[in-house]
């Protein structure tokens, strides 16, 4: 989830900076990563990397101009797995067990592992980073940057964890781009996600579309009074 939408005053009242620690550079320079926790915090540096992998094979590219700090934190705002700074080359995210206390028993990701889901989350973020450098005609582009942030965290899932979560779809369900919009991603984010995911799996190639996305090519958000 991104930063403007209004979290990042309470994110800096809420979340658990690691105090004292110095941040980890990661192998991959475009990532360091803040965490009290060493071992962790190489984790992450690996985890980065992959993702980035992940994201660029898809069209969504992390520049490697950029240095992306991913801070593993011990708490966030309600409700919210990871946070993406916009403009700030940021991420909170909580720690694991945190992060696996917070998660709903009705997600449509229930079934993901604790590490493959931290992983996805990861991911998700990245692609805000990611997105984050690509020019919006209006005053916000959020739903394209959600489309492209949880399609890319489904994408990077098990193959197994991804078949699971399509059980429960009706791929047959003729998704409009008017479905995708902020009321339903503020209200009800599962059912976003499950929709951009059905709407990414009607088009022919789907890192085209996302592609066509992240160079503006094709519009998910419009001018708002």
């Amino acid at each position: 989830m991104p930063g403007w939408l209004g979290w990042i005053v309470i994110a800096a009242l809420l979340a658990g900076t690691p105090a004292g620690a110095e941040p980890l550079e990661c192998p991959d320079p475009r990532f360091e990563v803040l965490s009290d926790d060493d071992a962790l915090a190489q984790k992450v540096c690996a985890f980065a990397r992959e993702s980035a992998e992940k994201l660029a094979a898809c069209n969504v590219p992390i520049s490697e101009k950029r240095r992306v700090r991913i801070e593993v934190v011990t708490e966030m705002p309600e409700k919210c797995l990871g946070l993406y700074y916009c403009g700030e080359d940021k991420i909170e995210i909580p720690l694991p067990e945190v992060m696996q206390s917070m998660r709903l028993s009705d997600s449509s990701l229930s079934h993901v592992s604790p590490e493959a889901f931290f992983r996805s989350i990861i991911v998700h973020e990245l692609a805000h980073a990611a997105f984050d450098e690509v020019p919006c005609p209006f005053g916000s582009c959020i739903t394209a940057s959600e489309y492209v942030a949880y399609n890319m965290q489904v994408m990077s899932l098990p193959e197994a964890d991804i078949t699971i979560f399509e059980t429960g779809l009706d791929k047959s369900k003729k998704i409009s781009r008017d479905f995708l919009n902020p009321v339903i991603l503020f209200m009800a984010p599962d059912t976003f996600m499950t929709w951009a995911w059905i709407h990414l799996n009607q088009r022919p190639d789907a890192c085209a579309y996302i592609d066509d996305v992240m160079e503006g090519r094709v519009r998910l958000d419009y001018e708002r009074p």
